[in-house]
């Protein structure tokens, strides 16, 4: 692994100090970090919370060689980020006493349910959005009730005919709604991976219960086992770039003994998820010293997963890496890679097709073959001033 500098050093150190497990040494520091640098790297990996709460828990010369205008700083973040949260939580409890009452299966993850899992509090995870997933075939019912709640249409664009509902549910996994007058910010999901082959729906489904509740009110959400399965996901087909996600699945599984680390490695194989996690489990180890599991040691240096851990190292130090093609592209086709022959099968075919394009040209669903045909042409003519928008990424939280 690369030497991390002095700045991003010592975010790893508190980071890991935030875990209700965490190592109480780890916030020690040199005077050698460069401050500002230190503040745009607790922005760019979104761990104001974190930062926060680990050096509330730092004394002696490790607390005074924090300046104080940077404390007060991350202070400031901090509350901030506390009012933001509980607005999500209140907009949760909303959803899910909406979708009750409407008799629509939900599921809601990441957020404020992982951040309660993994600090105990709901107010030290960043959130940008509240995800969620619906089944498929409920996907228009939940647009109209969230269009009832003052949502509007981020992406795609409104209005959200029948046959956009169609494109989506085809070659999407996600939209994006928004209240203005709330602030809140929504990502209804139908599927968890643009890869279809990952972490199939019945089971998660299945496993999903309302075992945890915020503001009192349950609320329904992954199995923790499903749940840690999807983060090794979500963080190998982001790319890892942001240092928040790789220490929310320190804060989960710091303190755990290690056959407890190895049953959800093997739960994680289960759900497809075990080249992922075995990344996550190596990122953790070479980042926060999590020890990985002695039956994991092997597997962990293959050179698949040597060169996953690199792009991943990588990622973490760019300024801006969201849209790289070592992030967008390489990554997720040797996590494919490692998966097997058909998940490659199923990420060339996802990459075959641009989902602005069924948008922007609706075909009825018996000539969706046509799409790979057509998306040289449909980008040549966006580039020269065509209709609609060379096509859109979200943004990851």
């Amino acid at each position: 692994m690369r030497e991390a500098d002095p700045a991003f050093a010592l975010l790893l150190r508190l980071c890991a100090r935030a875990a209700r497990h965490g190592a109480p040494d780890s916030a020690a520091t040199a005077g050698r970090v460069d401050w500002e640098a230190f503040l745009r790297l607790v922005e760019r990996h979104r761990v104001a919370g974190l930062v926060h709460l680990a050096l509330g828990r730092v004394g002696g010369d490790a607390a005074d060689a924090v300046p104080e205008p940077v404390r007060q700083s991350i202070a400031q973040k901090a509350g901030g980020l506390v009012r933001h949260n509980l607005a999500m939580v209140a907009a949760t409890v909303r959803l899910q006493k909406m979708f009750d009452a409407a008799g629509i299966e939900v599921v809601f993850f990441k957020g404020a349910l992982v951040g309660q899992r993994a600090y105990g509090s709901i107010g030290v995870k960043h959130g940008k959005d509240i995800d969620f997933l619906v089944r498929p075939d409920d996907l228009a019912a939940t647009f109209g009730l969230l269009a009832g709640e003052g949502y509007r249409p981020v992406f795609p664009k409104a209005p959200l005919t029948p046959a956009k509902i169609d494109a989506l549910r085809a070659f999407q996994m996600e939209a994006v709604m928004a209240d203005p007058a709330r602030g809140v910010q929504l990502e209804p999901h139908w599927r968890l991976t643009e890869n279809r082959r990952l972490l199939p729906l019945g089971p998660l489904l299945a496993a999903a219960d309302k075992r945890e509740s915020l503001g009192g009110v349950p609320i329904r959400g992954f199995h923790p086992d499903d749940e840690f399965a999807y983060l090794c996901v979500h963080g190998a087909r982001s790319g890892w770039f942001r240092l928040k996600w790789l220490a929310d699945l320190h804060a989960l599984l710091a303190g755990r003994p290690e056959e407890e680390r190895l049953r959800l490695y093997r739960h994680a194989e289960t759900r497809g998820a075990g080249p992922a996690a075995l990344l996550a489990f190596g990122l953790c180890r070479d980042l926060f010293a999590l020890p990985v599991p002695a039956a994991l040691a092997g597997p962990v240096e293959a050179p698949l997963q040597r060169a996953m851990r690199r792009l991943g190292v990588t990622a973490l130090h760019d300024e801006d890496p969201q849209f790289s093609i070592r992030r967008v592209v390489v990554l997720p086709m040797l996590h494919a890679l490692a998966c097997g022959p058909r998940h490659v099968m199923a990420e060339i075919l996802r990459w075959s097709v641009n989902c602005q394009d069924a948008l922007d040209v609706p075909l009825p669903r018996a000539l969706y073959f046509l799409y790979p045909l057509l998306r040289g042409p449909l980008w040549l003519w966006r580039l020269l001033g065509g209709k609609g928008r060379l096509g859109r990424r979200v943004a990851r939280p």
